[in-house]
């Protein structure tokens, strides 16, 4: 059910999605309808986009000033953001063009390890246990002492 719940809260923007239909979901994410917007470079350039608090990229951008404008989606007005971009070796030489041409540096951080994601596991099934309906909590103790 907590699952189900944070799945309706996503939504998609592309180029293969009608211009019309693009503009509805754009105005949902925009009015806060929904939290989460997965996109492509459809909304990197020219668009208002208020509140984002995370960008994640799937690859670095061809070039510094699409990576800025991207990266820009978030941390407006003053308010921070986190942008996380994943990179292969291949892109070592890019990312680097893209730290000394806009004068920042990158945090580097590697592939989560099993400790990681078994601590983000159990965030995730605590939180998901505060929505559990308590007539279910007698079957989940006797499972639990098993």
């Amino acid at each position: 059910m907590f699952l189900c719940n944070k799945l309706r809260d996503i939504e998609v923007l592309h180029g293969d999605i009608p211009q019309q239909q693009r503009e509805i979901t754009f105005k949902g994410f925009r009015e806060g309808r929904f939290s989460t917007l997965v996109a492509t470079d459809v909304c990197s350039r020219g668009l208002d986009i208020p509140n984002v608090d995370l960008i994640v990229q799937c690859e670095p951008p061809k070039d510094y000033e699409s990576y800025i404008h991207r990266a820009g989606r978030t941390a407006r007005a003053g308010k921070s953001g986190i942008v996380i971009t994943f990179y292969t070796n291949k892109h070592t030489g890019l990312i680097q063009y893209i730290e000394r041409k806009a004068g920042i540096k990158f945090e580097k951080i590697g592939v989560p390890q099993p400790a990681d994601i078994i601590q983000a596991s159990t965030k995730f099934l605590l939180g998901s246990l505060q929505e559990v309906n308590p007539s279910a909590l007698p079957v989940l103790e006797k499972i639990a002492d098993v």
